[in-house]
């Protein structure tokens, strides 16, 4: 799991309580400063407001936040348990800690966090998405899926639970559902240059190469900086001995990425089964001099 930065679902309040309006004044610097990614003034003045009234939960969720900002995930913990010791049934403070509970790989405990938002409201997406996340990531697929097939539910517009989805469906190696998965995605936005790519691995592995060809391919239509579009479609081109169209391809990889050893080493290896030999080695001895150990095995063999 990802520890550079968590989105939370952020409840950050513009109406306030009948408290001293020094409080309130405090409460809204702290409002504005965080707004402004001034996050030690934001925790400075919720701090203050906090010791004037202890039991002011919005303080504590917006300080939680401003803590989330510094990475300072146990602080975060410790007021969001605060404002659920007011009120225990506030979800988005259950989410919220959940997802820190997680971050931390404390599962049990983001589970529990979870499954009670769920319990407040049983229509909170966010939930579902989160919960599958932490079900994928502890092993369990099967509630995973269930869980990430409840967000779609709700969410059917969202492309996240989709990739998502799609993706345990390859680690799984369901082939046949990712590319449905996948399939879905196209027909929500034709565009997706990851979606094709995805559903042409898929079919690559299931040996439908035609259909990967001209996923690769739309793949590159949509993003013609997709360096791994071209290296995978050049593999397949290369095993149809398709060596021109594969060598061509290759071209396009080492132009977007000059020192991949593994472009330089299948095209030479294009270019020798094309009968082109002495470009071909040349290929594989640049490949050697990136680092490639193979490389260099094959060109104290064939490349003399």
């Amino acid at each position: 799991m990802s520890h550079k930065v968590i989105t939370l679902s952020i409840l950050i309040l513009t109406v306030f309580s009948s408290a001293a309006q020094n409080t309130d004044a405090l409460f809204i610097s702290g409002f504005n400063n965080l707004q402004n990614n001034k996050i030690s003034q934001a925790i400075e003045d919720y701090t203050q407001v906090i010791a004037l009234r202890p039991d002011y939960t919005d303080a504590y969720f917006n300080r939680a936040i401003a803590y989330v900002r510094q990475e300072k995930y146990k602080e975060a913990i410790s007021d969001y348990s605060q404002v659920l010791k007011f009120k225990a049934d506030d979800e988005n403070a259950l989410l919220n800690r959940g997802m820190l509970y997680a971050e931390l790989k404390k599962n049990t405990l983001a589970l529990s966090d979870f499954n009670k938002a769920l319990e407040v409201n049983p229509y909170f997406t966010n939930v579902y998405y989160q919960r599958a996340l932490l079900n994928r990531n502890m092993g369990k697929d099967s509630a995973a899926i269930k869980d990430f097939i409840s967000f779609i539910s709700l969410a059917p517009q969202s492309l996240a639970g989709y990739e998502a989805l799609g993706a345990l469906y390859d680690q799984m190696e369901e082939y046949d559902a990712a590319i449905q998965t996948y399939s879905i995605i196209l027909g929500l936005d034709s565009t997706n240059s990851q979606a094709y790519f995805n559903r042409a691995n898929d079919y690559d592995l299931i040996a439908k190469t035609e259909k990967a060809i001209a996923d690769y391919s739309n793949a590159i239509m949509y993003n013609g900086k997709y360096a791994d579009a071209y290296f995978n479609r050049a593999y397949i081109f290369n095993d149809l001995n398709e060596f021109d169209m594969a060598i061509a391809d290759y071209d396009k990889v080492i132009d977007l990425e000059p020192n991949s050893p593994d472009a330089y080493f299948n095209r030479g290896i294009a270019k020798i089964n094309a009968g082109r030999k002495h470009a071909g080695c040349s290929d594989v001895q640049k490949a050697a001099s990136l680092g490639d150990k193979t490389a260099k095995k094959y060109c104290s063999v064939n490349c003399k």
